[in-house]
């Protein structure tokens, strides 16, 4: 079956999606502990616990989420196959988490020979990944949503690649003159072409098809993703010929995520399924941050406040976490309905009661207030443990939501009744 872009029997077993986000609460709840334990140094520019933090939330929970995202969107949508699916995906979960625990590790307790560890496993693991997935996103079906996954994956190698270059720089203990501008590389590469450039190829697919909209616009399906590999590749020559007006291409970026922030509204108003949904709820909420940050960005542009920078960084961090729960609110249900239902069980629950709405609200709720206190903590310091504590909140409802979704689907695959084709029942 083919249709709409779509291959659903490509699609990879339950684990090795599941792999990856069982891993996501875990790491947020570390996350959560560091700020409510350490406020005062992860609101520290460039502190060591900051670092953690920093790479804790946007490894282990975005990119985390956004790889095995990818295992899934990959075979469904390019309806070409991940060669050896599980045994590859479990190669790269495994070096991933170690090599983020290591890096961790490496900052928290500041042991240097910790740092090439974390680059040698952070680094293998991304390019085995990058080298798997992205080969199978040319020469076969053409898709707004795949050019979109190409740049991504890209950039995460590019990412990589000076993450590996910082790390070793840690090691050493010696920091060149480049090493500013490798950073804001890093940085850079990260944010927008790796979180950004996903986040808009999946809405690109999922907002159409999910909420029935109106299509995004050719122009900007087939632009988009042009205009900010242009603006991140100009960006980083430019950081490392020390040339002037460097803000001018984030200000390019910053127009089209403000132009992608409205068109994303408008559709989810004018939309034809008009039933209620949470994840409709997050998707607006990220939209909203993501208009913070870039808002609070063109600021400090404008007047270098530390405090706007900070409040920047927060808001799009919170973005991408809005994001990804409310895709998960999605995904984790189709995907236990889906497996079983194609596996024929006959006790196959529908989508709304593997996970409740009731759940996925309190999920929001707590994901709405941790935010509002995460952002006002940046001129009240007191309030940042305070989010800390929803944060860790959220993140263990996540991971219970996670673990009762698994035990459904374990428990009827044990106990279930499979409905099989035989000549009888064909007769």
């Amino acid at each position: 079956m083919f249709s709409q872009g779509l291959s659903l029997e490509q699609a990879p077993p339950i684990s090795v999606v599941l792999r990856f986000f069982l891993s996501v609460p875990v790491f947020g709840i570390f996350f959560s502990l560091l700020l409510i334990i350490y406020p005062l140094e992860i609101l520290t520019p460039n502190h060591p616990i900051s670092l953690s933090a920093i790479h804790l939330f946007f490894l282990g929970v975005i990119s985390m989420s956004m790889i095995g995202s990818l295992f899934q969107m990959q075979s469904v949508l390019g309806g070409r196959p991940i060669p050896s699916v599980l045994g590859n995906s479990l190669v790269i979960h495994t070096f991933f988490t170690a090599g983020l625990a290591s890096l961790v590790s490496a900052f928290f307790f500041h042991i240097p020979a910790m740092f090439v560890i974390a680059a040698v496993l952070l680094g293998s693991s991304l390019v085995f990944l990058v080298q798997l997935i992205l080969p199978l996103l040319f020469g076969g079906v053409v898709h707004d949503t795949l050019r979109g996954m190409r740049l991504a994956l890209i950039s995460l190698l590019i990412t990589a690649l000076f993450g590996v270059v910082m790390a070793v720089s840690f090691a050493n203990e010696t920091f060149g003159n480049l090493h500013a501008a490798i950073r804001t590389a890093h940085y850079s590469w990260g944010l927008i072409g790796w979180v950004a450039a996903l986040i808009i190829a999946v809405a690109f697919q999922v907002i159409e098809m999910f909420y029935v909209t109106t299509p995004y616009g050719a122009w900007c399906k087939r632009n988009a993703f042009r205009i900010l590999a242009l603006s991140l590749i100009l960006k980083t020559s430019w950081l490392f010929l020390a040339l002037p007006y460097l803000w001018v291409f984030d200000l390019f970026v910053a127009v089209l995520l403000i132009g992608f922030v409205i068109t994303t509204i408008l559709r989810l108003r004018e939309r034809k399924r008009r039933v209620g949904d949470v994840s409709i709820w997050f998707w607006t909420m990220g939209m909203g941050l993501l208009l913070i940050s870039l808002i609070s960005y063109s600021a400090y542009l404008w007047n270098w406040s530390a405090s706007l920078e900070t409040v920047a960084i927060i808001s799009f961090g919170l973005f991408s976490l809005a994001i990804i729960l409310g895709m998960m609110t999605k995904i984790v249900p189709f995907l236990v309905w889906f497996h079983l239902s194609s596996s024929g069980y006959l006790e196959t629950p529908i989508m709304s009661t593997i996970i409740p709405a009731k759940r996925n609200k309190t999920l929001f709720a707590l994901f709405t207030i941790s935010s509002l206190f995460a952002l006002v903590s940046v001129f009240k310091l007191l309030l940042l443990p305070v989010a800390g504590v929803g944060f860790f909140l959220l993140f263990a409802l996540l991971g219970y939501n996670l673990i009762r979704a698994v035990r459904l689907y374990t428990h009827i695959q044990k106990t279930g009744t499979r409905f099989v084709m035989n000549a009888n029942s064909i007769a």
